[in-house]
């Protein structure tokens, strides 16, 4: 899983070329921890040297410097007389801790239990064995927490960092997910999150309604035998709980289905393909029934300290764009048009769900979908014009590309993206170019 949080200052710098107009700030993807400056990994190997001379305290005060982000609205601490205290943000849970010279503990209030339910308890204890460093527990009113603790000379940076890890993004994720399944629950510290505001609730639920309804309308009344071959309608499906995931950015029982769909699919090479595409299609009519209003109360901004996806280079989208390209031909060739393009949505998706990648491949394929669906970030404020009554505008979908290669050129000296590999026929030959391009991208050695 990917989480790549982007939001719209990054957005205004690139995209400055085609409009002048300040862009919405607007987050898109989730939040990403990998790439951190220098002097952030000074702090790191600071913490470490600290930790090692056994001066805990100080070296735990280092390691959340490392965690905070350039905004530094993600952690707060505070030492004071032999007691370190702190608050760390991850989406809608804080995780609140303190440490002295015997201990470090650490826990995330996830909901307030109004009521005992055996149900629950006993799925919380099942949930306990797939924990590495937390555990589940009940405070004294009655609160589902997750907390973790060790001595301190059991305390390492590197152990703390993956117990915080594990505490901030499961609360996170599982928040939402429980008090849907329980009605009893009641939310408790999330008054950080930040409303979004009624109108974009509405685009973004237009959206969701609108790429759900095309894809189950495709595979209902296509022309392709999605039996004879399944894997077409795998990208399809993909293709759009990806594009849901990534420009919607839903934080409760959506985004734990876009999840739970991910894991299931490539969790093993055992189960058929017909038979993940059922779990597929079983979750597109789930979400399909989806109200607004349910859908609403899972929109709201964040601030976040760790992220889950996977770093990597340049190289494992080149890898992924060979392995699954190809199939675009055969899709076009035989006027399966939306498979094909559903191969090229596939790919950019799948690569922002699920790797951390440089700035600059990553920032063009934040590109392909402000192209695609150019009305959606329309709709949502932007002015920025890539693709209008199936139209491309050419000149400033290359400016822009050339934009982004600027933007990265102090750190990647020679980056270079060939925009003459661009196909601008029809859409469909867009994307599978567009998708070559990034392929070819030259980093400097």
């Amino acid at each position: 899983m990917y989480y790549e949080n982007v939001k719209m200052n990054l957005f205004s710098r690139i995209f400055k070329k085609t409009s002048d107009t300040k862009a919405p700030n607007i987050q898109f993807g989730r939040f990403t921890d990998t790439y951190k400056s220098d002097e952030k990994y000074e702090v790191w190997d600071k913490s470490i040297e600290l930790f090692e001379n056994e001066k805990y305290l100080n070296s735990y005060a280092a390691l959340l410097e490392f965690l905070k982000t350039d905004e530094k609205e993600n952690v707060s601490y505070s030492q004071v007389q032999g007691k370190l205290n702190f608050t760390i943000y991850q989406g809608s849970k804080l995780i609140e801790g303190q440490a002295d010279h015997k201990k470090f503990s650490a826990e995330a209030k996830i909901a307030i239990m109004k009521k005992q339910h055996l149900g629950l308890l006993r799925l919380l204890l099942e949930e306990n064995f797939d924990l590495k460093y937390s555990r589940y527990s009940l405070d004294e009113n009655n609160c589902i927490c997750l907390k973790f603790d060790t001595f301190v000379e059991d305390g390492s940076p590197h152990k703390l960092y993956q117990a915080l890890k594990e505490i901030s993004t499961v609360s996170d994720r599982r928040d939402d997910v429980l008090m849907e399944k329980f009605a009893d629950l009641e939310a408790i510290n999330y008054h950080h999150t930040r409303q979004i505001s009624p109108q974009e609730k509405q685009v973004k639920y237009d959206f969701f309604k609108t790429v759900l309804g095309n894809i189950i309308r495709e595979f209902e009344h296509g022309k392709l035998n999605t039996f004879m071959y399944p894997g077409g309608l795998s990208f399809l499906l993909l293709d759009g709980l990806y594009a849901i995931d990534y420009l919607i950015k839903p934080e409760g029982n959506v985004m734990e289905m876009i999840h739970d769909s991910h894991d299931m699919y490539f969790a093993d090479n055992i189960t058929l393909v017909h038979d993940k595409n059922k779990a597929l299609i079983a979750a597109y009519r789930t979400l399909e029934n989806i109200t607004f209003d349910d859908f609403s109360k899972e929109l709201y901004e964040v601030n976040s300290t760790f992220g889950l996806s996977v770093p990597d280079g340049h190289q494992r989208l080149a890898d992924i764009i060979d392995a699954q390209i190809n199939d675009f031909d055969w899709y076009y060739q035989n006027k399966y048009y939306n498979y094909a393009k559903a191969i090229c949505g596939y790919v950019v998706g799948f690569s922002l769900y699920s790797y951390s990648l440089p700035g600059p491949s990553k920032d063009l394929l934040i590109l392909y979908y402000r192209i695609i669906y150019n009305h959606y970030f329309t709709a949502l404020g932007f002015s920025d014009v890539f693709l209008s009554d199936n139209t491309f505008h050419k000149n400033n979908i290359n400016s822009t590309i050339k934009n982004i290669m600027q933007q990265h050129h102090e750190k990647y000296p020679g980056l270079k993206a060939d925009v003459r590999l661009l196909n601008f026929t029809d859409e469909y030959l867009f994307c599978k170019s567009y998708l070559s391009m990034l392929k070819n991208i030259t980093y400097p050695d």
